[in-house]
């Protein structure tokens, strides 16, 4: 049995999610699915330029696995370049990293509905925390 996919930790969903050849209509088109950790790996190594280990610690994955996604992605991008066919960018396993972007933790008070921010790093933990406002202990992190 095919141990299930680990996700993969994207910063950001491309801008657009469809690409074809000019002057073809999509109908007309066979597609290609590049998944969104494909789509992010191939931003971080080509785009970004990051080397394979800064980019594998971006997505949560090993060196090799990086590698792989990478490889794979090229592959299906050479294709639709190539044979002319249509890219669609959809699916995977992925989580969204709001919190990496701005390295802040959330916090609501479910006594009071008051909502605050703390810095990653500073060693508070939501059990450990009485709301700012009105200084219960009825605090969760607050997922939005």
């Amino acid at each position: 049995m095919v141990r299930p996919h680990k996700e993969r930790r994207i910063q950001q969903l491309p801008p657009i999610n469809h690409y074809k050849p000019v002057g073809v209509p999509l109908r007309d088109l066979d597609e290609i699915v590049l998944t969104f950790e494909e789509m992010e790996a191939i931003r971080l190594v080509d785009c970004a330029q990051l080397d394979m280990g800064e980019a594998a610690d971006s997505m949560a994955v090993s060196r090799p696995t990086l590698h792989r996604i990478v490889n794979k992605a090229r592959q299906k991008i050479a294709t639709v370049l190539w044979q002319g066919k249509a890219l669609r960018i959809e699916g995977g396993t992925f989580r969204l990293d709001h919190a990496n972007r701005d390295r802040l933790r959330h916090f609501v008070c479910d006594a009071c509905g008051h909502k605050w921010t703390v810095p990653h790093g500073t060693g508070q933990r939501g059990r450990d925390m009485n709301c700012p406002n009105c200084q219960a202990q009825q605090v969760r992190r607050d997922e939005d």
